[in-house]
């Protein structure tokens, strides 16, 4: 049951809709995705039928940054039984794709992980560093 078109994006948004963040404002505050971006993968989505969307009545409070802000309900969407079943098939995808390599290959995989994982904590380093100097 592929989905077709579908961008890292918006799988993204349909697991925090999984995950329970399931409006605009709670996407975009866990991720890194603006608004716009959001509102149109529910437009998507709910086009795929992978989630229903609603736009509740009302105003809600919420803390940001700091801050008690009050403001229209966001939209809020709900996975769809063909939403759980697309999440579902893609995470035995990404299983499958391990099934298929030998010991050595797996091995290799593993190391080259590594390798990124500390390349990618040097470079936070540094930027930690560098952002405390501007402090």
């Amino acid at each position: 049951m592929t989905t077709p078109e579908l961008r890292d994006k918006d799988h993204q948004i349909l697991q925090q809709i999984h995950q329970g963040n399931n409006d605009v404002q709670k996407i975009t505050s866990a991720t890194t995705h603006e608004n716009h971006h959001v509102t149109y993968a529910f437009q998507k989505l709910e086009d795929l039928g992978l989630i229903e969307v609603t736009k509740p009545e009302g105003t809600v409070e919420r803390t940001i940054n700091g801050q008690k802000r009050v403001f229209q309900h966001p939209k809020q969407a709900e996975l769809t039984e063909k939403g759980e079943e697309h999440l579902k098939e893609s995470e035995r995808e990404h299983i499958d794709e391990y099934d298929d390599l030998s010991h050595n290959e797996l091995v290799e995989k593993i190391h080259g992980l590594e390798k990124q994982i500390e390349e990618l904590e040097k470079k936070f380093e540094v930027f930690r560093d560098q952002v405390q100097e501007l402090i």
